[in-house]
């Protein structure tokens, strides 16, 4: 069954295109068949020589719907909130029509040495462009109105709900169920509670079944489809919600807290009140959906690049590797990735080749297992090129946490909290961390790390990403940080 959010999504692109073409169908009729402006009134005009010109400009409507951060989700957010984003989006469209349309014909006519007539130039066309830009403000607030009145009537109806697990059989859990399955055109229906005396209780709770504990989180977020949990420990210590935090925050789930428990974490992490409803979003994705898909283009395209220009380097630092021990060139090692998925990772050998004889270890400050090759590749960061590989591939970004290995993980989650929040986000071959501090030698460092990994986790955008790559030239250049 379609999600709310997908069946969302769908049904608004598609409504913006329709409505924006027959806005198109109006102004065209408006401009020459409507007799309203006199030096454009030419009824032998046929609205198929123009149907081309509509659908480029829908294009670049949804283009520019998309970079304005339109097709979110908008199904609990604010109808106010989301016709000034419209209202927003068709104003800068207004001024780019009118730059592309007045630019290029100001620049033919100044390359064939023409008169600028302003007459000729603009006329009556200025009054067209206004006449478009309000009916498309119009016909695209109209019509996404009432896609979200079918999509109500559809959720009424039970279709396209996102299923939520709240954790704590509890009154407020209770009253969270109850305001829920009351208004289920918000797209949430609660499909159990999970609760730590799941053994002492009925399996029963508020009419909604008892499924489980919270050691049973991950696999039933996986067997019922779980979009989002909802932590209602009216009485909770922070100790308790800490460690309910530890077992959702590396799902790819929504999680949220009753405003009773927000002052618990308050401070520590950046929080999304959910409009029209008495909840706070924890560890919420910030980057636009656009933002994201131009991230991954980016990381196609440079990481190509990059791998191309590296040749030469590659080529050299492979010969220097065999020659100095004879051993081999790369080793590989599994990581873990986003939403813990794991990947094999390839990178130039800088250690001996017996490193690891006795276990799994981080390397120290002038590690002896550390050959004179591989420190320099490491000063250098030579030795993380082969991982272009595993960013080509979609397993890693160019810029984002460092992978790390499950025995590690499976240690750190245990002394660090939220450290397992990390794999909310696609590991990188540079990030934060790594160009703030230096190669991690013990838990300190790994804390100090996730500081700066929540802090991108946070602010996560384009132009972070850019600086971030821009301070990783300057290590790269300096040294700085390598170990």
């Amino acid at each position: 069954m379609i999600r709310a959010a997908t069946l969302e999504r769908i049904l608004v692109v598609l409504s913006d295109f329709v409505a924006l073409f027959i806005c198109f169908a109006l102004a065209f009729w408006v401009q020459y068949h409507s007799g309203w402006i006199a030096d454009k009134y030419n009824p032998a005009k046929g609205f198929d020589e123009y149907v081309h010109v509509g659908v480029f400009l829908n294009i670049g409507w949804i283009i520019l719907f998309t970079c304005g951060g339109l097709y979110r989700s908008w199904l609990l957010m604010s109808r106010t909130h989301q016709i000034l984003r419209v209202l927003r989006a068709v104003l800068i469209g207004i001024v780019i029509i009118i730059a592309v349309l007045f630019g290029l014909e100001f620049l033919a006519k100044v390359l064939a040495n023409e008169p600028l007539s302003s007459g000729y130039m603009y006329g009556s066309r200025f009054p067209w462009i206004f006449i478009y830009g309000g009916f498309a403000l119009f016909m695209v607030v109209l019509f996404r109105m009432l896609v979200y009145k079918c999509l109500r009537y559809f959720l009424r109806r039970g279709y396209g709900a996102n299923n939520i697990l709240v954790l704590g059989a509890t009154a407020a859990g209770k009253d969270i169920a109850e305001k829920l399955a009351k208004t289920p055109e918000r797209g949430q229906r609660v499909i159990g509670f999970v609760d730590e005396r799941y053994q002492v209780m009925d399996h029963e709770f508020a009419n909604v079944p008892v499924l489980g504990k919270y050691s049973d989180l991950a696999t039933l977020i996986k067997k019922y489809k779980v979009t989002g949990i909802i932590i209602a420990h009216e009485s909770s210590s922070p100790q308790e919600i800490m460690r309910v935090l530890v077992w959702v925050c590396d799902q790819p789930v929504h999680i949220y807290l009753v405003p009773e428990l927000y002052s618990v974490v308050h401070g520590q992490f950046k929080a999304n009140l959910v409009y029209g409803f008495e909840l706070q979003e924890l560890f919420a994705f910030t980057m636009p959906l656009w933002q994201v898909r131009v991230k991954r283009v980016i990381d196609i395209v440079f990481g190509a690049f990059l791998g191309i220009c590296s040749l030469p380097v590659c080529l050299i630092a492979a010969i220097a590797i065999k020659l100095e021990d004879h051993g081999p060139v790369f080793y590989s090692q599994e990581r873990i990735g986003l939403y813990g998925k794991p990947f094999t990772v390839f990178k130039f050998r800088t250690m001996r080749t017996d490193a690891e004889k006795f276990g799994a270890q981080w390397a120290t400050k002038d590690d002896p297992r550390i050959t004179k090759v591989g420190k320099f590749l490491r000063k250098t960061r030579i030795d993380e090129l082969p991982q272009i590989l595993c960013v080509l591939k979609g397993d890693m970004s160019m810029v984002g946490p460092r992978p790390e290995r499950a025995v590690f993980i499976a240690k750190l989650r245990e002394e660090i909290p939220f450290y397992i929040s990390r794999l909310k986000m696609k590991p990188g071959l540079t990030g934060w961390a790594q160009v703030c501090h230096h190669y991690d030698t013990s838990t300190e460092d790994v804390k100090i790390k996730l500081q700066y990994d929540m802090y991108y986790f946070e602010n996560m955008s384009l132009l972070l990403d850019f600086q971030i790559l821009v301070r990783t030239v300057y290590v790269v250049l300096t040294g700085k940080g390598a170990q």
